[in-house]
């Protein structure tokens, strides 16, 4: 009597235990596979930022220029943390009715993360999905590079064209 309790409590734990069939184990909260900042083509993933690492300032300010000059060629992909709508008593108002801001929250060269502020209009805003990647292209407004902070950050202003989230 004595062993029968303690073996029926083994027995019910190994039944009542679903075997393992060897699948791996998808990660419910890991990005869709088309977020990849370092590596799609976008304007600054690793290889653009890498290159914009190494320039001078003089270049710097060279080659930011020469991009608010080509309108809708921006590309970037970013993480959404927040929104809201813009009054039009609010400077940035002409670059759109709605913002968004988002960051790569992981290092996309070494550890420069890049922080987005992005205007849309409202529709477009209040469509996305809260915390999940976004995709998008525009023209740059401004872009501020701190190359002397730890870690260091690349803070990009852009007027969209399309946003959307990603979703595969």
């Amino acid at each position: 009597m004595r062993l029968t309790v303690p073996l029926l409590a083994v027995l019910t734990a190994a039944l009542a235990t679903p075997a393992c069939k060897g699948e791996e184990k998808k990660d419910l909260l890991a990005f869709p596979d088309g977020y990849q900042p370092q590596t799609a083509d976008l304007t600054f993933n690793k290889e653009r930022l890498e290159a914009f690492n190494a320039m001078s300032d003089d270049e710097r300010d060279a080659f930011v220029k020469e991009l608010q000059g080509q309108a809708g060629q921006f590309k970037g992909q970013a993480v959404l943390i927040s929104g809201n709508g813009l009054g039009e008593t609010v400077e940035d108002y002409q670059h759109g009715d709605y913002e968004v801001v988002a960051h790569t929250p992981d290092g996309v060269l070494y550890e420069i993360t890049i922080e987005y502020k992005i205007f849309t209009n409202r529709a477009a805003g209040k469509a996305l999905s809260p915390h999940r990647p976004l995709e998008f292209t525009g023209t740059l407004i401004d872009l501020r590079y701190e190359s002397t902070s730890k870690p260091r950050r690349l803070y990009v202003r852009v007027k969209a064209d399309t946003l959307t989230t990603i979703t595969k």
